[in-house]
């Protein structure tokens, strides 16, 4: 089957026609011309035959400039055409041109004659324009009146292969305000430049310690409503092209205000400006690398004090489009967009959004440079009960009765959302998380992640594992006896006592056990930062199942106290691990229903082998009691 022949050369190229290819040798796909001066143009000639294709190209009139054309066999060449200043092809306004944007056109006949293989003659209607090597991309740059960044460069930017850039042209404005002008060649027949964007940069005086912060161009062609973006991929393109200079403006505004009834009363408050990306990235592992993740970005941060007043310069403006979010900060706490006029504050900055990025949370200028915002920072006053219940089995202080509170990222799984707060329920499932801030959380009782803890061994250390210039500074990690050799063994939550009869000493390991399944499926909203209480009843946590089994070693070497690990890539399940005992034995408790796959030495406590013979997966259903069977670890 015969296909269209693409246009394969820049400027306006049409498809060929599959059934040209039958009739004649050659085709002209393009249908713009830039003429210079003297006459002089070019044109991209298809060979469609077996071989090389000649010919001439011309124009119609009866003193017309021949040019020949000599191209390979099933190729493409450019051509050569001329037309004489005084034909009616000449495109020029001296010669009758018609002016469109920054050129000057005529409508004209290509006539191909074909001398090889075949004697055929042909005709195209196209325009010839004047030729243009280059056009500007120009703007102005200017902010509030007083409040200019300094030192500000404007910078036209080329994005590379791999995702890095090339700074093209760039150009200095005066403190105060001014224009930049960068000039860029046209492609073939004047067709668009390549493609760019334009990013700012300046030096803000208020920020902390004076910070050059920059960001790119958004908009069209004479229009500033799009603003800025932070980053590369929230740039708007920018070509220039035939039909006149690209105009980018750079305007930018400040939020400014006050800093009432916060705390600390007489420290500093973090003030920071943020904004979601102009357009979100579909990849979930970009959006994690969002200043905020998954959220926004960052366009500005300063610090006030308590009482005093605030200022956040050299903001994109957007007029009358809300755009802008304020966070206020001391610590751990953290109140986004609390208006002090309207004693409400968001907890997150996905709580700004309503967790389905909304923007009408947002703050907008308004037609205005200045946003006058007063804010402050109080702590979350709003208690969370968590009313849980444990059925058939007694369930473990430290794997069982943990809380963890998660907030609930759009799209995210469970376990990759990240955790805001942590607790404990007494035997009955019951607890209470103090100040949760407003927002949209996973509750989770029986699922915790990082569990370590001292736990008595048989061995006085584990220097044959820890040597070395790698592992050598995990030696702190066992005690023989009672008193620690090392502080950091104090300091990771060591505390000086004798070993249990049968044991030499403490190792201290990344392992809780849990006998239940715990439960994720509840979520709860905390829309209030005052005083009160938000009570979320779970499911009930069944007992899970239990998968037994035996670490067999070769060459006599100890198969004692080794980690074996359950782990599932569902998104949803926690990992549950064991220790075998003295014997080599293991039984992993607390599963939920489902496929599990296993693991030994997964935390590189035998060397750093973790290769092994035996079941590597199981099914299993809650409640009941599973073997592995042998496991030879060859580490």
């Amino acid at each position: 089957m015969l296909l269209a022949v693409p246009a394969v050369i820049s400027g306006l190229l049409v498809a060929i026609p599959a059934a040209d290819a039958l009739t004649y040798d050659a085709a002209v796909p393009t249908r713009n011309i830039a003429i210079s001066t003297s006459g002089l143009g070019k044109v991209t000639v298809q060979c469609f035959a077996s071989t090389t294709c000649k010919g001439k190209l011309s124009f119609t009139n009866a003193s017309t400039r021949v040019r020949d054309y000599s191209v390979p066999a099933h190729s493409s060449r450019t051509m050569q055409v001329a037309v004489r200043t005084t034909e009616a092809a000449y495109p020029y306004a001296s010669n009758g041109g018609i002016k469109r944007g920054d050129v000057y056109y005529k409508d004209a006949v290509l006539v191909v004659n074909q001398d090889y293989p075949r004697n055929k003659t042909r005709t195209y209607n196209v325009q010839t324009e004047t030729l243009l090597t280059a056009q500007q991309i120009t703007g102005v740059v200017q902010g509030p009146v007083g409040h200019e960044a300094t030192d500000v460069k404007v910078e036209l930017v080329r994005g590379l292969r791999g995702g890095n850039t090339e700074v093209v042209r760039s150009a200095d404005i005066p403190d105060g305000g001014g224009t930049y002008t960068f000039t860029v060649g046209l492609g073939s027949n004047n067709a668009p430049s390549g493609a760019y964007k334009v990013r700012i940069s300046g030096l803000v005086a208020n920020a902390d310690h004076g910070t050059t912060r920059s960001w790119y161009w958004r908009g069209s062609d004479g229009s500033t409503t799009g603003g800025g973006g932070r980053y590369l991929d929230e740039g708007s393109t920018v070509r220039a092209t035939k039909m006149g200079d690209f105009n980018a403006n750079f305007l930018y505004g400040s939020i400014t205000g006050s800093v009432t009834n916060s705390i600390p009363p007489n420290g500093r408050v973090d003030i920071t400006v943020a904004a979601p990306p102009r357009t979100y990235s579909s990849n979930s592992k970009t959006r994690r690398e969002y200043d905020f993740p998954y959220c926004g970005n960052v366009y500005g941060t300063t610090d006030a004090a308590s009482g005093g007043t605030y200022r956040v310069d050299f903001l994109p403006l957007y007029t009358g489009t809300k755009r802008y979010m304020v966070r206020t900060s001391y610590g751990s706490v953290e109140n986004w967009n609390p208006l002090s006029s309207s004693n409400t504050a968001y907890g997150s900055c996905l709580d700004v959004m309503n967790y389905e990025r909304s923007t009408t949370n947002l703050i907008a200028f308004n037609g205005s440079t200045t946003i006058d915002y007063d804010v402050r920072l109080r702590r979350g006053l709003q208690d969370l009960y968590v009313n849980s219940a444990f059925s058939g089995f007694s369930s473990t202080v430290a794997g069982d009765r943990q809380i963890t509170i998660r907030e609930k990222v759009p799209g995210l799984p469970v376990l990759s959302a990240p955790v805001v707060a942590r607790g404990t329920t007494n035997s009955n499932g019951n607890g209470t998380i103090q100040n949760l801030m407003p927002g949209k959380y996973w509750v989770e009782v029986g699922r915790r992640t990082n569990c370590s803890a001292w736990y008595p061994s048989v061995y006085p250390d584990n220097n044959a594992y820890f040597s070395g210039a790698d592992r050598g500074a995990e030696r702190w990690k066992t005690v023989a006896g009672a008193a620690a050799e090392y502080q950091k063994s104090y300091d990771m939550g060591y505390v000086k006592r004798t070993p249990p009869s049968g044991y030499k000493g403490w190792m201290y390991r990344g392992y809780c056990k849990a006998l239940g399944t715990g439960t994720y499926n509840n979520t709860v909203s905390i829309t209030s930062m005052d005083a009160g209480t938000t009570t979320e009843v779970t499911s009930t946590i069944h007992k899970g199942a239990v998968v037994k089994g035996h670490v067999k070693r070769a060459g006599g070497k100890t198969n004692k106290e080794m980690m074996v690990r359950l782990s599932s890539s569902d998104g949803k399940r926690v990992i549950r691990t064991d220790l075998t005992d003295s014997s080599g034995n293991f039984y992993v408790a607390g599963l939920p229903s489902g496929t599990w796959t296993i693991s030994v030495n997964s935390d590189s406590w035998r060397g750093i082998g973790r290769t092994f013979t035996g079941k590597h997966t199981i099914s299993v259903t809650s409640g009941h009691t599973y073997s592995a069977g042998t496991l030879y670890f060859k580490g």
